[in-house]
């Protein structure tokens, strides 16, 4: 069966190897330049040496999949345990140690968080910079080959004989409502309507051969920052001193339309405030807008789909179940796992 899969996050990453594995002919179809989804890595600095995650920073893994997944992350040395020098900021005092820190291990990618989704593309053929504009539904007309035909924002267009959508909701929102004519995608297109995303701005900066500080990272609490992560800390090569920091869905929105000069500074003068002056005069910057950063009203089942026997749709991503890589690599797991027993190839 060829499958096409909008969207190379971890959710659409993780379907795609699961059923590449099982014989299926997978092609994902990623707008962005990049693999991951929020598992996201910006080369940044001198010749592009300081590689800053910029969306993800790190995870937990809760659920035995995940923790199966992360296990043979760790055996081809993409991964380690990373987190355990977590500080608390409470809006006036920096902890050198957060009380509240989960005890259950987390972990980050040793060479950018990208390095993740990269390993789970070598399964699949993923095409990037394609925007998907539409769904065209022609499985009932015999004469042609393929039962959905995928819309491409530019020129052309990829014909499969299923689909996934693995975008954020607003996303696939819009995909499905472009085949409604022609299938009834209208309950799907109710419930994922329903939820809701926060939004973030990530600031990345770097102070060259600065002693890095001794924390791996900064929980925020009453503050315009969410949490500030010690990128060298995270590396398995010499990174310069580089921080990123990420807003709070609230500081963000009140930001949202100033130039991005304005936003930095604002950003690094918050910044200071918490791990010193020093923090407003980086050797370079950058900033990036997350749109869907946290689901916070989110589906409590692991996918959804239209169970047509010759024609299958569904949706998979992180909003089903939570907001996190783990809810979204189990997602992708579940419905590829339901697929490859119904569609044998």
């Amino acid at each position: 069966m060829i499958i096409g899969i909008i969207g190379a996050g971890i959710a659409g990453l993780t379907a795609g190897r699961y059923l590449a594995k099982q014989g299926h002919e997978i092609t994902i179809l990623e707008k962005s330049g990049g693999y991951g989804g929020r598992m996201a890595t910006r080369y940044a600095g001198k010749d592009l040496s300081a590689k800053m995650d910029h969306g993800i920073s790190y995870f937990t893994p809760k659920s035995p999949n995940f923790r199966q997944f992360t296990a043979e992350l760790m055996d081809q040395g993409l991964v380690k345990r990373w987190g355990d020098h977590i500080s608390l900021y409470d809006g006036d005092k920096l902890y050198p140690k957060n009380p509240n820190n989960s005890t259950v291990a987390s972990f980050t990618a040793v060479n950018g968080m990208n390095s993740i989704g990269k390993y789970l593309s070598r399964w699949v053929d993923v095409k990037t910079e394609t925007k998907v504009g539409g769904l065209t539904f022609i499985g009932s007309h015999r004469r042609k080959k393929r039962s959905w035909m995928i819309n491409l924002t530019g020129a052309g267009t990829f014909e499969a004989d299923a689909v996934i959508i693995a975008t954020p909701a607003p996303q696939a929102y819009g995909i499905l409502q472009t085949a409604t004519d022609e299938v009834n995608t209208l309950k799907i297109i109710r419930e994922i309507d329903d939820v809701h995303y926060t939004p973030c701005y990530s600031l990345m900066a770097g102070y060259g051969d600065r002693e890095l500080p001794a924390w791996d990272g900064i929980v925020c609490k009453n503050s315009a920052l969410e949490f500030i992560s010690n990128e060298a800390t995270k590396k398995s090569f010499d990174q310069e001193c580089s921080i990123v920091a990420q807003a709070t869905p609230e500081f963000t929105r009140y930001l949202r339309g100033k130039d991005d000069d304005i936003i930095k500074r604002e950003m690094m003068d918050k910044l200071a405030t918490i791990i010193g002056g020093w923090a407003t005069a980086p050797q370079w910057n950058q900033l990036h807008f997350w749109r869907y950063s946290h689901a916070t009203k989110v589906l409590h089942h692991p996918f959804m789909e239209l169970e047509f026997e010759d024609s299958p749709l569904a949706l998979v991503g992180d909003y089903f179940r939570g907001n996190s890589a783990d809810d979204a690599y189990c997602s992708g797991l579940n419905l590829a796992k339901k697929w490859s027993e119904k569609y044998k190839d």
